[in-house]
């Protein structure tokens, strides 16, 4: 499920791109948005070259922050960033889940 990975990556790159795009007045949301976009590119492009569900446990786990960031953060007015952030998390997340349930290895048992 390589394609997983390689979507998140591109999501994460567009995450880079919104920051300058979607919310260029807001600081604390702009180094938000890049901070994880990086984050998820990073992971996304690790998980795709080297297969590990730790790793996609961490694109999941940078999907979902990605998702809470606009409560936490409180994003003000910029509705269009608040929504792109949580429409993005909702993949990342889901993806992120999808692609490390896939590559758990299973622990054998004694019998």
């Amino acid at each position: 499920m390589k394609a997983f990975s390689w979507v998140n990556f591109i999501l994460g790159l567009w995450l880079i791109a919104a920051a300058f795009l979607l919310s260029h007045a807001a600081q604390p949301a702009m180094a938000e948005e890049i901070v994880l976009g990086i984050v998820i590119a990073v992971l996304s492009y690790m998980a795709a070259v080297h297969p590990l569900s730790a790793i996609n446990w961490l694109v999941a786990l940078a999907g979902l922050w990605t998702l809470i960031a606009p409560k936490v953060i409180g994003y003000g007015s910029l509705a269009a960033s608040r929504s792109n952030d949580i429409v993005v998390g909702i993949i990342v997340l889901v993806l992120g889940v999808a692609n490390a349930l896939h590559h758990e290895t299973p622990v054998r048992t004694a019998a």
